[in-house]
């Protein structure tokens, strides 16, 4: 009898990557919905930044949870648990609804994605092996890119005749293919499950809540600021008390324990803060370059995702942990050129702006991938889901107060009129510069090369 195992890894693998690819159904679906939903709602104008970022908050509050929930459940269980709720959440938050109820969905929205993100990183791990999980991390980044492709098509595509429920076209494209062959496919979770901490969870959900809450606060109401930034540090020593000495903790006191991962997870951390802030002030930038079309800007973002793609897949391909720290200075570099250059079209600012995306570009990919890489190489096969929990909680909080520290801190040393795209620019790259320095190799490499890894299909 043929051994079916090969093919049914393969099979597996475009599950996983199909499904990985849903993660850009909250955040890029989204923002091409957005001016539907803002008609539909008739919501204020000031609406439109607090629903979009509704789902980094609930990435931020249900990472660790998520995270959590993955290793109870078992990878291949979470995985097609976070598939079904985003396929449901992603139209549902699509209809005209009132604000609260479409903020709750947006929050459940974070949350699928954590759990999506954890339990599939998890089974990378299990179907590359230990030798070849970069390879794993490189080919999900270059499968990002045509289920971005996907997203934005398929969604522009059916927005004409479906209005806002035309999300459901790429939607479906990517969840039924995913479920379909993940039912077939995945590998049976075989091994121990621990017990989810309930109680953990509501303690992480409301310590992180109420620190999150204490930086808007700040701005408008500093007495209030304060009185929730003590209550949320004396419940997190309430938590950190609640989850010391657990089997399997929520809150991953081993592996913060463990010296390298610190480092990782700052850099991750500051590293969002800066690929953030220039993804914020990018567009602004192209848009001041003489003779540059909406549809040319497109076209170079669309060249910049590639570039993004490619890189983190040679950066996972070749599992050296080192061009973490090579892909942030070159982001740095890039970002750098792209705040000197002139705005007006000038013939010497093209090729200024030209290598500057093309440095970012490269860069942004080698740190994503590395910086990934290095921080579940530093956790050990069981405690996969708590690593990718803690990087989705380092990310998430970047993303989130990435360009509110990068305008609010040069507000309180500098005038409003100072303010500026190069100066926006130029505060990325330093911030790139910081998480350069900070992706330190602490994880020893894994061997290069190797197969598959071996387990049953």
């Amino acid at each position: 009898m043929q051994d079916r195992k090969p093919e049914r890894r393969v099979l597996a693998v475009t599950a996983v990557l199909a499904g990985l690819g849903m993660a850009a159904l909250p955040t890029t679906g989204m923002a091409m919905l957005m001016p539907w939903l803002m008609q539909q709602g008739t919501y204020p104008v000031a609406t439109a930044a607090v629903i979009q970022s509704a789902h980094t908050y609930g990435l931020i509050l249900a990472a660790l949870p998520m995270a959590a929930l993955a290793a109870r459940l078992g990878p291949r269980r979470g995985f097609l648990v976070a598939l079904l709720a985003l396929a449901v959440l992603v139209p549902a938050a699509s209809l005209p609804l009132d604000l609260v109820p479409l903020l709750a969905l947006r929050l459940a929205q974070g949350a699928g994605s954590a759990l999506l993100l954890c339990a599939g990183w998890s089974l990378l791990r299990r179907l590359f092996g230990e030798a070849r999980l970069g390879l794993g991390l490189g080919c999900a980044e270059l499968a990002a890119l045509p289920a971005l492709l996907l997203v934005q098509m398929g969604a522009g595509f059916a927005l004409s005749f479906l209005g806002s429920l035309g999300i459901l076209v790429p939607t479906l494209l990517l969840a039924l293919p995913s479920l379909i062959l993940g039912l077939i496919a995945l590998p049976e979770d075989d091994a121990s499950r621990p017990r989810f901490d309930g109680l953990g969870a509501v303690l992480s959900v409301l310590c992180l809540g109420l620190l999150l809450a204490a930086v808007p606060l700040a701005v408008i109401r500093p007495v209030t600021a304060l009185l929730v930034l003590n209550l949320g540090l004396m419940l997190s020593a309430l938590w950190i008390w609640q989850q010391w000495r657990r089997p399997a903790p929520l809150l991953p006191l081993d592996l913060l324990a463990r010296p390298q991962t610190g480092w990782l997870l700052a850099a991750a951390f500051v590293g969002n803060v800066a690929l953030t802030a220039a993804d914020t002030g990018l567009l602004s930038r192209l848009n001041g370059f003489a003779g540059l079309s909406q549809d040319g800007i497109g076209f170079m973002f669309l060249g910049l995702a590639t570039l993004t793609a490619g890189a983190g897949f040679l950066a996972g391909r070749s599992g050296a942990l080192s061009l973490a720290r090579i892909g942030m200075g070159l982001a740095a570099v890039g970002l750098a050129a792209l705040a000197v250059a002139s705005p007006g079209g000038e013939a010497q600012a093209w090729p200024i702006l030209a290598a500057g995306l093309l440095a970012f570009g490269l860069g942004r990919g080698l740190f994503s991938v590395a910086n990934a890489l290095a921080l579940l190489r530093a956790a050990p096969p069981e405690r996969n889901a708590a690593a990718a929990g803690l990087f989705v909680l380092a990310g998430g909080l970047g993303t989130l107060l990435g360009p509110l520290s990068l305008t609010q801190f040069p507000a309180l040393l500098l005038p409003a009129r100072a303010m500026s795209t190069e100066l926006w620019l130029g505060l990325a790259a330093g911030a790139a510069g910081i998480a350069a320095l900070l992706s330190r190799s602490g994880a020893k490499t894994e061997p290069r090369g190797g197969q598959l890894a071996r387990e049953p299909v």
